[in-house]
C-alpha cells in the first residue's frame, strides 16, 4: 500500500483528490493538510511514501514545504500538483527535490500514474513540462 499525504488549501480539491486516489486500490491517504507547516509536521510524524503538494498555500508555500519534507523525510517523494503552468515553477520544484510536477487540470488522468512512477524511482511531469524537466535533470546528472 502506497501511503500518501495530500496537501492543498482548497477543501473540495482535497476531498476530490482523496476520492480519486483511494479508487486506485493500492493507495491510502494517511493525512491531509491545508498549509505547508501542517504538511511538514504530518510528514515528520507519518513518513508517507508520497506527498501530493499544491504550491500556493497560506503560512508556508508548497515549494518551501517540499524542501523541508525532503530534508526531514528522505524517503518521502513529492509530486507538485498546481495550476501554475510556468516552466520556472517546474525548475524550482526540481531544485527543492520534487520528483514530479502535474497541472491540476490533468490530475484525473495523470496523478495515479505519476504516483506509481515516482514510487518506482522515476520522475513524472505533465506532458507540457517533460522537455524542461528532462533538460534540467540531465544537466544535474539525475536523469
Amino acid at each position: 500500500m502506497i501511503t500518501i499525504l495530500l496537501v492543498d488549501d482548497n477543501g473540495p480539491i482535497r476531498k476530490s483528490l482523496r476520492s480519486l486516489l483511494e479508487t486506485a486500490g493500492d493507495m491510502q491517504v494517511v493525512a491531509t493538510a491545508s498549509n505547508g507547516v501542517d504538511a511538514v509536521e504530518k510528514a515528520r510524524s507519518l513518513h508517507p511514501d508520497v506527498a501530493v503538494m499544491d504550491i500556493s498555500m497560506p503560512i508556508m508555500d508548497g515549494l518551501e514545504a517540499t524542501e523541508d519534507i525532503r530534508e526531514c523525510c528522505r524517503l518521502t517523494r513529492v509530486i507538485i500538483l498546481s495550476t501554475y503552468d510556468d516552466p520556472e515553477y517546474v525548475r524550482r520544484a526540481l531544485e527543492v527535490g520534487a520528483k514530479g510536477y502535474l497541472l491540476k487540470d490533468t490530475a484525473d488522468g495523470d496523478l495515479i500514474d505519476a504516483i506509481h512512477a515516482i514510487q518506482g524511482g522515476s520522475h513524472y511531469f505533465s506532458e507540457k513540462f517533460a522537455g524542461i524537466a528532462e533538460s534540467y535533470l540531465s544537466q544535474k546528472g539525475n536523469a
